[in-house]
Protein backbone atom coordinates (compact mmCIF):
# COMPACT_ATOMS: atom_id res chain seq x y z
CA UNK A 1 0.00 0.00 0.00
CA UNK A 2 1.64 3.28 -1.29
CA UNK A 3 1.85 5.69 2.30
CA UNK A 4 0.00 8.91 2.40
CA UNK A 5 3.71 10.37 2.99
CA UNK A 6 4.18 8.85 -0.37
CA UNK A 7 1.28 10.22 -2.39
CA UNK A 8 2.09 13.83 -0.52
CA UNK A 9 4.96 14.04 -1.99
CA UNK A 10 4.48 12.53 -5.71
CA UNK A 11 1.78 15.63 -5.54
CA UNK A 12 4.46 18.04 -4.61
CA UNK A 13 6.27 16.95 -7.45
CA UNK A 14 3.58 17.72 -9.75
CA UNK A 15 2.52 20.73 -8.41
CA UNK A 16 5.53 22.48 -7.71
CA UNK A 17 7.27 23.32 -10.78
CA UNK A 18 3.61 24.85 -12.42
CA UNK A 19 3.38 27.03 -9.38
CA UNK A 20 7.00 28.11 -9.57
CA UNK A 21 6.14 28.80 -13.34
CA UNK A 22 3.65 31.07 -12.34
CA UNK A 23 5.80 32.57 -9.74
CA UNK A 24 8.19 33.06 -12.32
CA UNK A 25 5.11 34.73 -14.94
CA UNK A 26 4.10 36.88 -12.80
CA UNK A 27 7.36 38.33 -11.64
CA UNK A 28 8.18 38.77 -15.43
CA UNK A 29 3.84 40.36 -15.66
CA UNK A 30 5.14 42.94 -12.93
CA UNK A 31 8.13 44.20 -14.80
CA UNK A 32 6.00 44.62 -18.30
CA UNK A 33 2.93 46.50 -17.07
CA UNK A 34 5.98 48.70 -16.04
CA UNK A 35 7.27 48.87 -19.65
CA UNK A 36 6.87 52.24 -21.42
CA UNK A 37 5.22 50.76 -24.61
CA UNK A 38 1.16 50.78 -23.55
CA UNK A 39 0.52 47.39 -26.08
CA UNK A 40 3.20 45.67 -23.24
CA UNK A 41 1.46 47.01 -20.42
CA UNK A 42 -1.55 46.06 -22.23
CA UNK A 43 -0.85 42.71 -23.17
CA UNK A 44 0.96 41.85 -19.30
CA UNK A 45 -2.48 43.31 -17.62
CA UNK A 46 -4.49 40.58 -19.79
CA UNK A 47 -2.37 37.62 -19.32
CA UNK A 48 -1.87 38.56 -15.48
CA UNK A 49 -6.04 37.92 -15.61
CA UNK A 50 -5.44 34.28 -16.31
CA UNK A 51 -3.41 33.86 -13.11
CA UNK A 52 -4.57 33.05 -9.61
CA UNK A 53 -2.10 34.08 -7.64
CA UNK A 54 -3.68 36.78 -5.36
CA UNK A 55 -0.66 38.91 -6.04
CA UNK A 56 -1.78 39.13 -9.94
CA UNK A 57 -4.92 41.12 -8.19
CA UNK A 58 -2.95 43.76 -6.46
CA UNK A 59 -0.52 43.93 -10.07
CA UNK A 60 -4.38 44.80 -11.45
CA UNK A 61 -5.20 47.34 -9.12
CA UNK A 62 -1.93 49.38 -9.21
CA UNK A 63 -2.23 49.63 -13.27
CA UNK A 64 -6.09 51.37 -12.74
CA UNK A 65 -3.83 54.35 -12.23
CA UNK A 66 -1.99 53.75 -15.51
CA UNK A 67 -1.72 56.77 -18.23
CA UNK A 68 -3.49 55.04 -20.61
CA UNK A 69 -7.01 54.40 -20.31
CA UNK A 70 -6.70 51.24 -22.69
CA UNK A 71 -4.61 49.34 -19.82
CA UNK A 72 -6.73 50.70 -17.26
CA UNK A 73 -9.99 49.74 -18.81
CA UNK A 74 -8.20 46.34 -19.64
CA UNK A 75 -7.62 46.38 -15.89
CA UNK A 76 -10.79 46.92 -14.55
CA UNK A 77 -12.69 43.82 -17.04
CA UNK A 78 -9.95 41.41 -15.95
CA UNK A 79 -10.18 42.33 -12.22
CA UNK A 80 -14.32 41.77 -12.91
CA UNK A 81 -13.41 38.51 -14.78
CA UNK A 82 -11.80 37.32 -11.41
CA UNK A 83 -14.01 38.52 -9.35
CA UNK A 84 -11.52 40.05 -7.17
CA UNK A 85 -13.31 41.23 -4.12
CA UNK A 86 -10.78 43.47 -2.97
CA UNK A 87 -10.88 45.74 -5.98
CA UNK A 88 -14.07 46.88 -5.23
CA UNK A 89 -12.91 50.08 -3.57
CA UNK A 90 -10.59 50.96 -6.19
CA UNK A 91 -12.93 50.96 -9.05
CA UNK A 92 -15.62 52.84 -6.79
CA UNK A 93 -13.16 55.58 -6.91
CA UNK A 94 -12.77 55.30 -11.10
CA UNK A 95 -16.14 55.91 -11.14
CA UNK A 96 -14.87 59.30 -10.31
CA UNK A 97 -12.54 59.25 -13.46
CA UNK A 98 -13.93 62.57 -16.01
CA UNK A 99 -12.80 59.32 -18.55
CA UNK A 100 -16.36 58.11 -19.62
CA UNK A 101 -14.21 54.93 -21.03
CA UNK A 102 -13.00 54.65 -17.54
CA UNK A 103 -16.44 55.09 -16.03
CA UNK A 104 -17.96 52.19 -18.28
CA UNK A 105 -14.68 49.86 -17.51
CA UNK A 106 -15.39 50.28 -13.77
CA UNK A 107 -19.49 49.63 -13.94
CA UNK A 108 -18.56 46.77 -16.05
CA UNK A 109 -16.39 45.23 -13.61
CA UNK A 110 -18.54 46.01 -10.27
CA UNK A 111 -21.68 44.48 -11.58
CA UNK A 112 -19.35 41.35 -12.21
CA UNK A 113 -18.08 41.15 -8.83
CA UNK A 114 -21.57 42.32 -6.90
CA UNK A 115 -22.11 42.24 -3.80
CA UNK A 116 -23.28 45.43 -1.09
CA UNK A 117 -20.48 47.95 -1.81
CA UNK A 118 -20.54 46.98 -5.55
CA UNK A 119 -24.26 47.47 -5.20
CA UNK A 120 -23.84 50.80 -3.64
CA UNK A 121 -21.44 52.35 -5.74
CA UNK A 122 -23.70 51.48 -8.79
CA UNK A 123 -26.73 53.10 -7.68
CA UNK A 124 -26.39 56.84 -7.69
CA UNK A 125 -25.07 56.36 -11.23
CA UNK A 126 -28.53 55.86 -12.29
CA UNK A 127 -28.64 59.90 -11.97
CA UNK A 128 -25.54 59.77 -14.30
CA UNK A 129 -26.27 62.86 -17.26
CA UNK A 130 -25.32 60.28 -19.48
CA UNK A 131 -27.43 58.18 -20.92
CA UNK A 132 -24.98 55.67 -21.21
CA UNK A 133 -23.72 55.75 -18.18
CA UNK A 134 -27.26 55.10 -16.65
CA UNK A 135 -27.62 52.03 -18.92
CA UNK A 136 -24.60 50.43 -18.30
CA UNK A 137 -25.45 51.24 -14.48
CA UNK A 138 -28.70 49.37 -15.43
CA UNK A 139 -27.29 46.61 -16.97
CA UNK A 140 -24.80 46.24 -14.03
CA UNK A 141 -27.30 46.55 -11.67
CA UNK A 142 -29.21 43.38 -12.38
CA UNK A 143 -26.72 41.43 -13.08
CA UNK A 144 -25.24 41.54 -9.65
CA UNK A 145 -28.41 40.27 -8.88
CA UNK A 146 -28.37 43.98 -6.69
CA UNK A 147 -31.67 43.60 -4.75
CA UNK A 148 -31.68 47.01 -2.93
CA UNK A 149 -31.61 48.73 -6.39
CA UNK A 150 -35.66 47.34 -6.98
CA UNK A 151 -37.04 50.73 -6.14
CA UNK A 152 -34.22 52.50 -8.35
CA UNK A 153 -34.50 50.19 -11.70
CA UNK A 154 -38.48 50.72 -11.31
CA UNK A 155 -38.06 54.69 -11.31
CA UNK A 156 -35.54 53.84 -14.41
CA UNK A 157 -38.74 52.27 -16.34
CA UNK A 158 -39.61 56.21 -16.54
CA UNK A 159 -36.27 57.31 -17.71
CA UNK A 160 -36.41 59.48 -20.96
CA UNK A 161 -33.98 57.04 -23.24
CA UNK A 162 -35.80 54.06 -24.17
CA UNK A 163 -32.00 52.03 -24.42
CA UNK A 164 -32.11 52.33 -20.29
CA UNK A 165 -36.24 51.61 -19.98
CA UNK A 166 -35.67 48.32 -22.03
CA UNK A 167 -32.39 47.90 -20.03
CA UNK A 168 -34.07 48.60 -16.38
CA UNK A 169 -37.12 46.16 -17.63
CA UNK A 170 -34.35 43.02 -18.25
CA UNK A 171 -32.91 44.14 -15.05
CA UNK A 172 -35.60 43.50 -12.95
CA UNK A 173 -36.52 40.38 -14.15
CA UNK A 174 -32.95 39.57 -13.16
CA UNK A 175 -33.68 40.47 -9.63
CA UNK A 176 -36.44 37.80 -9.74
CA UNK A 177 -38.44 40.12 -7.30
CA UNK A 178 -42.37 39.24 -8.17
CA UNK A 179 -43.33 43.44 -7.01
CA UNK A 180 -42.19 44.23 -10.46
CA UNK A 181 -44.58 42.58 -12.30
CA UNK A 182 -47.51 45.25 -12.00
CA UNK A 183 -45.10 47.91 -12.69
CA UNK A 184 -44.00 45.94 -16.22
CA UNK A 185 -47.28 45.32 -17.07
CA UNK A 186 -48.33 49.09 -16.63
CA UNK A 187 -45.32 49.42 -19.58
CA UNK A 188 -46.99 47.11 -21.67
CA UNK A 189 -49.37 49.89 -22.77
CA UNK A 190 -47.37 52.70 -22.11
CA UNK A 191 -44.42 52.49 -24.14
CA UNK A 192 -44.38 51.61 -27.96
CA UNK A 193 -40.48 51.49 -28.22
CA UNK A 194 -39.67 47.52 -29.96
CA UNK A 195 -37.03 46.79 -27.63
CA UNK A 196 -38.90 48.52 -24.12
CA UNK A 197 -41.22 45.79 -25.37
CA UNK A 198 -38.95 42.99 -25.70
CA UNK A 199 -37.61 43.29 -22.41
CA UNK A 200 -40.63 43.93 -20.34
CA UNK A 201 -42.42 40.62 -22.06
CA UNK A 202 -38.68 38.88 -21.26
CA UNK A 203 -39.29 39.57 -17.42
CA UNK A 204 -42.15 38.85 -17.51
CA UNK A 205 -41.41 35.12 -18.60
CA UNK A 206 -38.80 34.95 -16.54
CA UNK A 207 -40.71 36.11 -13.05
CA UNK A 208 -43.26 33.67 -13.65
CA UNK A 209 -45.99 35.18 -12.37
CA UNK A 210 -49.15 34.04 -14.16
CA UNK A 211 -51.07 37.34 -13.59
CA UNK A 212 -49.35 38.14 -16.73
CA UNK A 213 -50.86 35.83 -18.88
CA UNK A 214 -53.32 37.33 -20.12
CA UNK A 215 -52.43 40.76 -20.79
CA UNK A 216 -49.47 39.03 -23.13
CA UNK A 217 -52.48 36.61 -24.88
CA UNK A 218 -54.16 40.23 -25.81
CA UNK A 219 -50.91 41.68 -26.63
CA UNK A 220 -49.78 39.30 -28.88
CA UNK A 221 -53.18 39.90 -31.31
CA UNK A 222 -52.51 43.51 -31.95
CA UNK A 223 -48.59 43.45 -31.67
CA UNK A 224 -46.86 44.29 -35.46
CA UNK A 225 -43.40 43.67 -34.50
CA UNK A 226 -42.41 39.83 -35.21
CA UNK A 227 -39.56 39.90 -33.28
CA UNK A 228 -42.00 40.87 -29.88
CA UNK A 229 -44.47 38.62 -30.96
CA UNK A 230 -42.06 35.68 -30.86
CA UNK A 231 -40.47 36.80 -27.69
CA UNK A 232 -44.59 37.00 -25.78
CA UNK A 233 -45.00 33.50 -27.45
CA UNK A 234 -42.05 32.54 -25.49
CA UNK A 235 -42.54 33.94 -22.29
CA UNK A 236 -46.62 32.43 -22.18
CA UNK A 237 -44.93 29.09 -22.95
CA UNK A 238 -43.22 29.72 -19.55
CA UNK A 239 -45.49 31.13 -17.84
CA UNK A 240 -48.44 28.52 -18.60
CA UNK A 241 -45.94 26.46 -16.81
CA UNK A 242 -46.12 27.34 -13.89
Amino acid sequence: MISIVAVIFCCALITSPLAAQEKADLAKLAAQIKDKDFAVRKSAVEALGQLKDPAAVDLLISTLNDNNQEVRSTAALMLGQMGAVKSVEPLARMLQSQNLRDRRGAIIALGTIGGEKACEALIPLLKSPSAEERDSAVAALGGARCTRAFDPLVKALSDEHHNVRASAAMALGDLGDKRAVEPLLAMLNKDDTDSVKTGVVVSLGVLGDRRAIEPLEKMVKSEKSEKVRQQIDISLQQLRKQ
